[in-house]
């Protein structure tokens, strides 16, 4: 029963005349109890509180119903706190302040909390043997009385006294997520950490990571953070993991590859981080053997990816290649045969190619692009391809990176001979298929780079497209230096569109901002020269060459800071308000709305490295207080 149903306690005149036997005797234990509270004789009192403690012991073990002792202490509360006022310091007075404390569950007004009152009044005997219920009221009042004093800006020690008995009561009574909450409360999840044991950590940090989903940042970041050091403390390492993975932390994850012994686990790692599509690399410190660590980086790196996913096909018979037909079964739809006859061909042949692509991806065979033909020992994959009509060609010879997917070295030497195609849409899906068969695999020879790149700066808009998509399916999330940005937006800023050229200009002040980048800054040079006659996008190189060197190389539009722990709404806000905004340059930035640039100012912080600098100024010149 909770405090609140305590706190109903009926009133009844004639009660006394209705007690049994028993009830009748206990009334009247009580009722000496509290005669002999006043007693001038210290031992006395002494006796009296001491064998009044006990009896609220032993009734506030039971939840059921409420307890009668607490019905006859009842109409005793106010002399009782009466009494305790005119008391000095002394361990009796602590001992009332303790009973008075428990008896507050049913007596005290909603929101005095007198409970934690004369709780912070008593002794600092073993909070728990009052009950669960007890300590669950103690911890509601605990909550709303730290609110109170960080209003007030007051000292909370006391506070946290109370919450450290109130956490290790929890933590060993499996009421794990009362603990959770009540430090959430207070602002303290690190005690976690201490009271977590083999018992209950698992619990502990299921109800941490699952209410992380409903905390407003940071602190879900933090209920994870805590999550993360309570797994790696008791040796969770996968479940550690999974939590570093959350959090997009290297270094967690790092510390998890050092902490961990067992080669096997390390293996399960790799696969985490393999399917997270994590781009890392092991170290000597992570793993010390030099065959193991490169066996261990193939699997980060997804390199037999291809040659597991058909070993598991032949395993359940599935390798068998299906065309687009065997799933339509047009067959079974009786009557709608001729049907087809009215639908565009070419259209058809391009909802087959897709279909196909689907079906058959990742089988390095299928019906239409790689099966032999039988008039010659080359494939038929273009006969398939020129059944479609221009840009169709494109997707037709891309979806033979999806047929031929992770197996870079069959998939590239197969896609290779359309480079040689005389046909700009043949050659753009090449490109774009190079991307596909690379997606997810890492590689130290970048064989995507060394096939795309020359493709980027291609006076045809198609094959430009092709492989600037190729490179962004082939490099998604693997941080690659080498990889369409500074090189490919040079490119771009040539271009004939002067939209497109006007877009790449400005990325390359955005990419650059407050960076003095010299690279950069001599392209932007390079560009007025080269836009010398065209006021519109000369103004461009202009703004461009000013975010390059925002606040003189102090300042940053990054809305990532504290190591990447935290993204900045508001920063982020202007950033995307300017993206929107040159989504229509003409009509906006070189209109009437130039002014929108200014919504950059609510991205601009002072570089990280510098920080120290200004928090030593403020120190120094505007003293707290001040």
């Amino acid at each position: 029963m909770s405090c609140e149903e305590w706190k109903k306690l009926p009133s009844k005149k004639n009660e006394k005349e209705e007690l049994s036997d028993e009830d009748l005797a206990l009334n009247q234990r009580v009722e000496l109890y509290v005669e002999k509270v006043h007693d001038p004789d210290p031992s006395v009192q002494k006796h009296a509180l001491e064998s009044l403690r006990e009896e609220l012991r032993t009734s506030t073990d039971s939840m059921n119903s409420v307890p009668k002792l607490l019905k006859f202490l009842h109409p005793h509360n106010g002399t009782l706190k009466a009494y305790l006022e005119t008391m000095g310091n002394s361990d009796l007075k602590k001992l009332l302040a303790d009973i008075l404390s428990v008896l507050a569950l049913t007596m005290s007004v909603e929101g005095e909390g007198e409970s934690l009152k004369y709780r912070l009044l008593g002794s600092e005997s073993d909070i728990g043997s009052w009950g669960y219920e007890y300590v669950r009221n103690l911890a509601g009042e605990i909550a709303q009385e730290y609110m109170k004093r960080q209003s007030e800006e007051a000292p909370v020690d006391d506070l946290m006294r109370l919450v450290q008995q109130i956490v290790a009561f929890h933590m060993k009574h499996n009421a794990e997520p009362e603990a959770v909450d009540l430090l959430m409360e207070v602002e303290d999840l690190d005690l976690l950490v201490e009271h977590g044991d083999s018992t209950n950590f698992k619990r502990t940090c299921l109800y941490l990571t699952s209410s992380a989903r409903y905390l407003p940042a940071p602190d879900n970041m933090l209920a994870l953070d805590i999550a993360y050091t309570i797994y790696l403390k008791h040796g969770e390492f996968s479940n550690a993991l999974r939590i570093a993975q959350s959090l997009d932390n290297m270094q967690y994850t790092k510390q998890i590859f050092k902490s961990c012994e067992d080669l096997l686990q390390k293996k399960q790692f790799c696969y985490m981080l393999a399917r997270h599509g994590m781009t890392f690399e092991l170290d000597e410190e992570m793993v010390v053997d030099d065959d193991d660590r490169e066996a261990l980086q193939d699997i980060i790196n997804n390199t037999k990816l291809s040659e597991g996913y058909l070993i598991l096909a032949r395993d359940i018979e599935v390798e068998e290649a299906k065309s687009p037909e065997d799933i339509y079964k047009a067959q079974l739809l009786a009557g709608l045969a001729g049907a087809g006859a009215s639908v565009d061909s070419a259209r058809q042949n391009l909802a087959d190619t897709f279909v196909n692509a689907f079906l058959n991806a990742a089988f390095c065979q299928d019906k239409l692009m790689t099966v032999q033909s039988e008039s010659s020992s080359g494939g038929s994959s273009g006969n398939w391809i020129f059944k479609n009509k221009e840009h169709g060609k494109t997707s037709a010879a891309a979806s033979l990176g999806m047929i031929l997917l992770w197996d870079i070295d069959a998939g590239l030497a197969q896609i290779d001979k359309y480079f040689h195609s005389n046909d700009n849409h043949v050659i753009a899906g090449a490109l774009l298929g190079v991307g596909i068969v690379n997606c997810g695999i890492k590689s130290d020879c970048d064989p995507a780079l060394a096939l795309l790149a020359d493709y980027v700066d291609k006076e045809d808009s198609s094959i430009r497209i092709g492989a600037i998509l190729g490179l962004g399916l082939a490099y998604a999330g693997a941080q690659n230096e080498q990889v369409n940005v500074v090189d490919a937006l040079s490119r771009l800023s040539h271009d004939t569109d002067s939209e497109v050229a006007m877009a790449a200009i400005m990325s390359l002040g955005l990419i650059g901002a407050g960076t003095n980048n010299a690279r950069i800054a001599g392209l932007l040079r390079n560009l007025s020269s080269y836009y010398y006659g065209d006021a519109s996008l000369l103004f461009f190189v202009r703004i461009a060459q000013g975010l390059v060197h925002l606040g003189k190389g102090l300042l940053t539009l990054n809305p990532y800071h504290s190591e990447r722990f935290l993204l900045s709404p508001t920063a982020l806000a202007g950033i995307i308000t300017l993206l929107h905004a040159c989504l229509d340059m003409k009509a906006i930035i070189l209109g009437k709305y130039h002014y929108v640039l200014y919504f950059l100012v609510l991205a601009m912080q002072v570089y990280p490295q510098f920080k120290h600098l200004v928090s030593l100024f403020n120190v120094t010149f505007f003293p707290r207080g001040s």
